[in-house]
């Protein structure tokens, strides 16, 4: 669920603005015209433009297409004359992975952050490697150990004293 408000205004049969700026862009009512419209029980089809009706869309190609003319009625290479063949581009392959031609769109809006907390601190959004307090607790851990080592020692030279 979006929360996400978009305004509708609707002029009767005529037109529609959204803004989400859809309608402005492709001409046929977006989602959220198509659900004030149905509120009102009313046909969304009124609000197309009048580029996709049919007679119009026909009336696109009336006009009549030119057959290319047989290849024997070309002209021929000749330097002389000017003609220069049509050569393909100069193509080299880069090395690597080829670029994808993806175009992000509302869809691939990555999941928030998690919730997972790290041990060690207890703050949620970061892990070992991204604490800030990882150096004081590495300090602590380091003294803790000292402390044994001391008592041990303690305990050892206690020990091999009273031998």
């Amino acid at each position: 669920m979006s929360s996400r408000s978009f305004r509708v205004d609707l002029v009767e049969n005529k037109n529609c603005i959204c803004t989400c700026g859809k309608t402005i862009t492709y001409h046929i009512p977006c989602p959220h015209v198509v659900s004030c419209v149905s509120v009102l029980r009313k046909s969304h089809y009124n609000y197309v433009s009048q580029y996709y009706i049919l007679d119009n869309y026909k009336m696109t190609y009336v006009d009549q297409f030119h057959n290319i003319l047989n290849r024997s009625t070309w002209a021929q290479h000749d330097p002389a004359s000017g003609i220069h063949p049509l050569l393909p581009p100069n193509f080299r392959r880069r090395s690597g992975r080829p670029r994808t031609n993806h175009f992000r769109n509302t869809m691939d809006k990555g999941i928030g952050q998690s919730n997972r907390k790290w041990g060690a601190c207890g703050i949620v959004g970061h892990n070992k490697a991204t604490c800030h307090t990882r150096l004081v607790l590495s300090f602590k851990f380091f003294l803790s150990i000292m402390l044994f080592i001391n008592v041990l020692f303690i305990i050892c030279r206690i020990f091999f004293h009273n031998l």
